[in-house]
């Protein structure tokens, strides 16, 4: 997406055109669903940037722009080799908190590009120009100050919005990254807080029930559950059980987090699940049946959120079902579905899934940065890891128990694999669902190794 001249998009004309037109200046992927209010409020800012300075025409700004995957919308950035400017555009009376929280947010997100910001809010119905300070303050401005920015002689970038912003920069890991996640360095994605936002009112009002949401690799899961977690434990005692390899990970969290009591899910405790004013399963999609039926019967009323991963393109062969059943059976449990994936590369999470099972269709999408190669014999396979290796990808053993992430991962896939009628992919001895959680800690590329198994081999070309 490219910068505009927003006194270009501004001169009347019907929304529809308007529309066709700011789509073929800032060269955006889809139509932009222009809205009245929002034009209005625009066309009175540049109404008063005109009466207080020269050439409001060759001004640029990236309008209504949104950071891919994530979300985030911001109404006008100006980015300048010196400096960044975001403008907030409000047609009507908004608290001062809601917009202080704004633009603090979108500071944060803008901070990655290194430059110093200037933060404004303008409302239009009250011709009211406000902007944040350098200590988080909302104070009335001048126009002047405002154009006195604007005019800011370096040059303006001229690239692409989207190249700016790498999603993995705002994204973090409470487990890898625990320090990031203790200072609060970070924001939820809009579907990850409306999520948050059910839940949380209704474990408020009635102090008990059964919650779940799942979804692929990447959508932000456990995120959203530690963060749940940090504000129910803001008075109270809350239990935390992590199921699968996490570890040592988790116990930085553990040891400074004092109301958030953390378990595995080979330890749990009668006395931790009744003490505690709620219960968070991460991971539960491994819960044994057996115990899931233990965190239930010791948690009583207490409210109980779980996380899980989204399976369905595994063969229902070798992953056991019966939890998400067991899950979909709680009496007046409410599930919810992330959708968005976020921590995931979105190219590399559709290979994946189409691998895992083949679809019926040919895939209409290309995967320029999936790489399958062949191995007749050990010796190809050692030559083509070592390359790959030398290459700076994590070659990713069978025997690895937990998964790695990496921007480049290789793995390999022998004779032991196959496909069944159903187009699933079938392993001899080796769980398919341990690599599908494997393969999705690739950030950038991927490479696949296929040796000695010419029918998987065509199957993979097949989707390339």
């Amino acid at each position: 997406m490219k910068s505009i001249s927003i006194y270009a998009i501004t001169r009347k004309q019907n929304l529809a055109q308007l529309s066709k037109m700011e789509r073929q200046l800032s060269k955006r992927e889809k139509p932009l669903k222009m809205r009245e209010w929002e034009v209005d409020s625009l066309k009175k800012l540049v109404e008063q940037l005109e009466a207080r300075m020269q050439d409001v025409c060759g001004l640029r700004f990236f309008y209504s722009f949104q950071i891919p995957r994530l979300g985030k919308e911001f109404d006008l950035l100006q980015i300048k080799e010196d400096q960044i400017i975001n403008i907030e555009l409000k047609s009507g009376a908004v608290s001062e908190e809601a917009m202080r929280r704004q633009l603090i947010q979108n500071r944060y997100y803008l901070s990655v590009l290194g430059r110093p910001i200037r933060s404004y809010t303008y409302i239009s119905s009250q011709n009211r120009l406000v902007r944040l300070t350098n200590h988080d303050h909302l104070v009335d401005t001048d126009w002047e100050q405002l154009c006195s920015d604007l005019q800011n002689e370096s040059e303006d970038y001229k690239g692409d919005a989207e190249t700016l912003f790498q999603v993995e920069l705002f994204l973090i890991s409470p487990l890898t990254e625990p320090s990031r996640f203790l200072k609060k360095e970070y924001f939820l994605t809009a579907q990850q807080r409306d999520i948050e936002r059910q839940i949380l009112k209704k474990i408020r009002l009635e102090r008990t029930g059964y919650y779940w949401f799942r979804g692929l690799p990447g959508t932000g899961k456990t995120l959203l559950l530690y963060d749940m977690a940090m504000k129910l434990s803001a008075r109270q005692q809350v239990c935390m059980i992590h199921c699968g390899e996490a570890g040592e990970k988790w116990k930085v969290l553990h040891e400074r987090l004092r109301r958030v009591k953390y378990l595995s899910d080979s330890e749990m405790i009668s006395d931790l699940l009744t003490g505690s004013s709620a219960v968070f399963v991460d991971e539960a999609h491994l819960l044994s049946k057996e115990k899931l039926e233990y965190i239930l019967q010791h948690c009583g009323n207490r409210p109980v959120i779980f996380s899980s991963d989204s399976e369905d393109m595994i063969s229902p062969e070798e992953m056991d079902c019966g939890t998400a059943h067991a899950l979909e059976q709680i009496p007046g449990i409410q599930s919810f579905r992330l959708t968005n994936r976020i921590r995931t590369n979105a190219e590399l999470s559709s290979f994946i899934q189409n691998m895992i099972h083949l679809p019926e269709r040919k895939a209409g999408r290309h995967f320029p940065h999936v790489t399958v190669l062949y191995a007749n014999d050990d010796r190809e396979e050692e030559l083509l890891l070592k390359d790959a290796q030398h290459r700076r990808y994590e070659v990713l053993s069978r025997e690895k128990g937990s998964a790695v992430s990496a921007d480049c991962l290789a793995m390999v896939l022998d004779q032991r694999y196959f496909y069944d009628k159903q187009g699933y992919l079938c392993s001899k001895d080796w769980s398919v669902r341990r690599l599908f959680h494997q393969l999705n800690g690739a950030k950038e590329e991927l490479m696949l190794v296929v040796k000695q198994n010419e029918p998987v081999y065509a199957a993979l070309l097949d989707l390339l």
